[in-house]
């Protein structure tokens, strides 16, 4: 794993290294909401891979956030398999019953009886066309799963990281509605469904709490 900018950096805000800072951090979210870690990506987390993202997070304001997702890496280690145990966790919150788990699509949150392929769905399609975007092939997820829209996030911070002063201003706007209009207004509901439920390991849950607070945060940042 590579950064661009080294931990422990104190970044002026609206400054490029800023924004490059948050593509990364979406971009990890993404990864690790797509799928669970493999082997050797667990081994590089418990040898402190993790640390550095969890650093900026720390620096940002999210210690305790950021805290608790380190302590549950650390936790892994009492586990014969960790592996196992969060592929288990991860098909019990995100694979299961959308009624029962912590299905990581907006529509099970946005809509009266909490389906699938809603109108948050079909919004977030039209975003990735709008910009350009499409799914891989192998990606068989409707478009409104987190995985993917803070893949899309990602997409405007790095965006916004090689734009002037003036054009950053518009994407900025876009980033902040789509912060409230498409993420902020249920990540809660996804953070409490992963709380209550029965898992090996607290690292989907503090993963979910870390994310909701991270876009809180990145919202609230474009009314400053």
């Amino acid at each position: 794993m590579t950064h661009s900018v080294e931990a422990g950096t104190v970044l002026p805000f609206f400054s490029s290294e800023h924004w490059q800072r948050q593509a990364v951090l979406c971009q990890w979210f993404s990864t690790l909401m797509f799928k669970e870690p493999d082997d050797a990506t667990l081994a590089a987390y418990q040898a402190g891979d993790a640390a550095p993202l969890l650093n900026w997070l720390s620096e940002d304001g999210l210690q305790s956030e950021a805290g608790a997702l380190q302590s549950a890496i650390a936790g892994l280690s009492v586990f014969e398999h960790p592996r196992l145990e969060l592929a288990a966790d991860f098909a019990t919150l995100f694979l299961s019953d959308a009624r029962h788990s912590a299905a990581p699509y907006a529509s099970c949150y946005l809509t009266e009886r909490g389906g699938f392929m809603a109108e948050p769905a079909q919004r977030m399609a039209a975003r990735l066309a709008n910009a350009g975007v499409s799914l891989p092939e192998h990606v068989k997820e409707p478009a409104d799963h987190l995985a993917v829209m803070l893949d899309y996030l990602a997409g405007g911070y790095r965006q916004l990281a090689e734009q002037n002063d003036k054009a950053q201003t518009t994407t900025l706007t876009g980033i902040g509605q789509f912060l409230e209009q498409e993420l902020c207004n249920w990540l809660p509901a996804f953070h409490q469904r992963c709380q209550h439920s029965s898992v090996a390991s607290p690292f989907y849950p503090a993963l979910a709490t870390l994310i909701t607070a991270f876009c809180r945060k990145r919202q609230q940042e474009t009314l400053s």
